[in-house]
């Protein structure tokens, strides 16, 4: 099975999972990208970025507590979140992309690397982009007072910095990000709708946490965000 189709199958999957446990549960809460570098594209042959669901139920509080279970093997991304202010259509331009974004947040992602194994591409979908948990700032920022330039980031666990800004992993235009998600929705008979929440892809490499472990991260332009380990 070529590529294309391992896509397809694994997007119905994951959009089939979602109609049931998130959508017809009024749990709706956004999207996220996977894969946005062009290495892992090239790697496992994709035409663009993935992406993945978000749900309200799996929404931590900054400055909370999380207990995953003891067979996770978990990594934090810290990233850049942007909410729609209005539906996105498939084939929207990149001026009325650009225009749909109501507000940007600090958001953490957490990812589980056991839910797919061995780059497939399938499996990978329709298990969520190994998607966890996310923490979304309540702390919103007007698009006009957002710069990419100057955008910094410190992540720390344990008090220790571990990671800074990738500076290649954000993008200067976050319009293509929405026509992907856009995109890609409309092609399942799904929309972009206004209030969905994306977060755009790792702003720094991926770091391993575990239980016990306190992660800090401060987003200069965008705000602090904070999360505790804890064992079940």
């Amino acid at each position: 099975m070529d590529t294309t189709h391992k896509i397809d199958r694994g997007m119905r999957r994951q959009l089939q999972t979602w109609r049931e446990t998130v959508e017809s549960q009024q749990r709706r809460m956004g999207w996220k990208i996977g894969f946005a570098m062009p290495a892992d594209q090239q790697r496992l042959k994709l035409p663009s970025a993935m992406i993945g669901y978000l749900s309200s139920a799996h929404r931590l509080s900054s400055g909370g507590t999380y207990a995953p279970s003891p067979t996770s093997k978990l990594l934090v991304e810290p990233e850049v979140a942007i909410q729609m202010g209005r539906d996105v259509p498939a084939h929207t331009n990149t001026n009325e992309a650009r225009s749909a974004i109501a507000a940007y947040a600090v958001a953490l992602e957490i990812v589980d690397t056991t839910r797919s194994v061995n780059d497939d591409i399938e499996a990978i979908l329709a298990g969520n982009l190994f998607h966890d948990r996310v923490v979304i700032a309540q702390e919103l920022v007007a698009p006009k007072a957002y710069a990419r330039d100057k955008l910094d980031l410190s992540l720390s666990i344990n008090g220790v910095e571990v990671r800074t800004l990738g500076q290649e992993r954000v993008p200067e235009d976050f319009a293509p990000v929405i026509q992907t998600v856009a995109n890609i929705l409309a092609s399942y008979g799904e929309e972009l709708k206004q209030g969905d929440w994306i977060i755009t892809g790792a702003a720094a490499k991926p770091v391993p946490i575990q239980a016990g472990d306190h992660i800090a991260l401060e987003m200069w332009a965008l705000g602090k965000l904070s999360l505790n380990l804890n064992s079940k």
